[in-house]
């Protein structure tokens, strides 16, 4: 083999090393966050100010419209603060598996009444239903902000059906928090792989509330694991380790 063929094939290699290479750009954009929103009568005022937060702390943001939101809500405000380009129609996805890969955790800003009882009563008949099924079943951190259920609009039977739903939400890995605490729960223990934990016991709701880069839980030696919080262990890839 030629000195100069020896060379070409040099190039190549570092070519191929080169793209292969994340640059700044990239590991900058590895923080996604996808937020979507639902039909709402509440203000944008607070959701669009905890994003943009988000934004100042390095997240790349994209924004779904669900086919109601388009309808009720006032877009302009999300327009003006994040622009056409990163806004997106649930109509519009295409491979909803694929792109929930692509984005760490998913925000529901406006966790409005129907999709609230869609996802508690598993009907994944929307993109945007759908979506949060799959990061949910793929170990995504889910947060969505909990002031339009406690608005004391709804009637006493309606909200006691509400108090059943957040159960299943959190059951399922859904992270309720205030409305203000967005960009809080957003940044929290987003660079561990490991948690630690000093309860008795360890239920469903615990493994939920886990970041979703954690894949080890060290536990308090004993403690009580419920069946149920196991298998949500399993399925996001938990490792169960007691203390020594």
């Amino acid at each position: 083999m030629n000195q100069e063929l020896i060379d070409q094939i040099r190039k190549v290699v570092e070519k191929v090393l080169q793209e292969q290479t994340p640059t700044t750009t990239q590991v900058a954009h590895e923080k996604q966050l996808l937020a979507i929103f639902g039909a709402t009568q509440l203000e944008l005022d607070e959701p669009l100010q905890q994003l943009r937060i988000c934004e100042q702390d390095g997240w790349k943001i994209t924004i779904i419209l669900s086919q109601l939101a388009t309808k009720v809500v006032n877009l302009e405000p999300i327009y003006e603060a994040f622009g056409k380009d990163n806004i997106l129609d649930e109509n519009d996805l295409t491979d909803i598996p694929i792109f929930v890969d692509a984005y760490q955790q998913i925000v529901l800003p406006v966790f409005s009444h129907p999709m609230v009882a869609k996802l508690a009563l598993r009907l994944v008949d929307t993109p945007c239903s759908y979506l949060v099924f799959e990061a949910l079943s793929k170990g995504k951190k889910v947060i969505a902000a909990s002031d339009a259920l406690n608005s004391g609009e709804t009637s006493t039977e309606i909200g006691a059906l509400e108090v059943q739903y957040v159960n299943v939400l959190s059951e399922l890995g859904v992270q309720l928090v205030p409305l203000i605490q967005i960009a809080e729960s957003v940044k929290e223990k987003t660079d561990s792989s490991h948690a630690s934990l000093d309860k008795p016991l360890i239920s469903a709701s615990t493994i939920s509330s886990l970041d979703a880069n954690v894949r080890e839980l060290v536990y308090a030696n004993p403690a009580i694991i419920t069946p149920l919080a196991r298998e949500h262990a399993k399925k996001r890839g938990i490792k169960l380790t007691p203390k020594s």
